[in-house]
């Protein structure tokens, strides 16, 4: 930022530093019939933060801005997983073959944003 710069913050969620473990698949439409006939691998990354709205996720990924995900958050304390599908909104190279990339989600059920909001409260 240069001099007279002001830093505005544009996210609509509270967002906390948490990590916790990710399971992702791509879902991409032209394939979706393919990927449902073979048993396709599903990618483990991590987590780096959390809100309502979306989250940063780290891992090995084979997709690309605009596709959109099926997650699993494994959140240490709660029963389930929380699952549902985001949109990647962006992506930038990590350590080694790992990307670092931000989803939005695109629906969350309530028993999971409420798993979400807790967090939100801890910190």
């Amino acid at each position: 930022m240069t001099e007279g710069e002001l830093y505005v913050e544009r996210r609509k969620h509270k967002r906390v530093d948490k990590k916790f473990r990710v399971n992702y698949k791509v879902i991409m439409a032209e394939e979706e019939v393919k990927e449902i006939k073979k048993n396709i691998a599903r990618h483990e990354g991590e987590s780096q933060d959390i809100s309502l709205g979306g989250t940063r996720l780290e891992g090995v990924m084979g997709g690309v801005e605009g596709d959109i995900i099926r997650l699993e958050v494994s959140v240490e304390g709660s029963p389930a997983p929380i699952t549902t599908f985001a949109e990647i909104k962006w992506v930038k190279d990590a350590e080694g073959d790992k990307k670092s990339f931000g989803v939005e989600f695109l629906i969350l059920k309530d028993a999971d944003k409420k798993v979400i909001e807790d967090i939100l409260d801890r910190d």
